[in-house]
């Protein structure tokens, strides 16, 4: 697919939002806690065309830097679809405020920040309740089978991208056309600023993600070029279940996790 025409597409509501990556001290990757390693994952995880049925939602990235607060959504979104879990998804109002509490000049968030707010207090004040989740660590982001691992066993993958001009280009190509625009390496593209995108599925070209509240293509050149950090989640649900049978020493993560900022 051609690449000449992309300039000529609109990007203007396409926000970004993603501070530089984190790494809290004291907190290992993800095979810091599997000893054993996980499972292998099947050749594929989720359907394109049944990702295109869910209502993922801009979420106010049209508007404002919330994509760190969108992702959580779209987390959330993709793990009642994989886990089938019932979690209640905040409105617009609900996210714009929790945005505003986090960034009150809309200045962006720090992935790590939100994910330690997300399972001490909670996200989304919705009727009086939250969400959180579990547990959360980094993985490598160059790794395809880690990536791979992750969407297959927790239902989804949250990530911080430096996103090419190409990429927001591309996005608006495939709304224009209603044609998927997979993210592909533009040579020359400069990078418009950082990103918050959440993958819920892979396939041999790379992964299915969402991004601006619809499903892209990101093929494994554009990850190994721009990816630049990329987290597990464990939600309530899903360590209730067992997020043992993953091979985690959930305990030791657990602690770590307590011990962010006490140092």
């Amino acid at each position: 697919m051609s690449d000449e025409d992309l300039p000529s597409y609109d990007t203007s509501g396409l926000r970004l939002g993603k501070k530089d990556a984190v790494r809290p001290r004291g907190l290992g990757v993800i095979k810091t806690y599997a000893p054993e390693g996980f499972p292998s994952p099947p050749a594929s995880f989720g359907a394109l065309a049944q990702l295109q049925t869910v209502k993922w939602g801009m979420d106010g990235n049209n508007t404002l830097g919330d994509c760190t607060i969108a992702g959580a959504d779209h987390v959330i979104a993709a793990q009642n679809v994989w886990l089938g879990t019932f979690d209640p998804r905040p409105s617009l109002s609900e996210l714009e405020a929790q945005y505003r509490v986090l960034s009150p000049t809309d200045e962006g968030c720090v992935i790590a920040e939100v994910l330690q707010t997300w399972r001490r207090g909670g996200l989304f004040e919705m009727a009086g309740a939250t969400n959180q989740i579990s547990l959360y660590a980094p993985f490598d982001h160059q790794d395809q089978t880690e990536f791979c691992q992750v969407i297959a066993f927790t239902g989804g993958a949250y990530l911080g991208i430096q996103c090419p001009q190409s990429a927001q280009q591309q996005f608006a190509k495939q709304l224009h056309t209603g044609q998927l625009v997979p993210w592909t390496v533009v040579d020359g593209s400069p990078v418009a600023g950082g990103h918050c995108i959440v993958a819920v599925g892979y396939v041999a070209e790379g992964l299915l993600c969402v991004s601006w509240g619809g499903v892209v293509l990101v093929t494994w050149s554009f990850l190994a070029k721009y990816c630049d950090e990329a987290w597990a989640l464990i939600s309530q649900e899903l360590g209730e279940k067992g997020a043992d049978t993953l091979g985690l020493d959930t305990a030791q993560l657990a602690a770590d996790l307590d011990a962010i900022g006490a140092h």
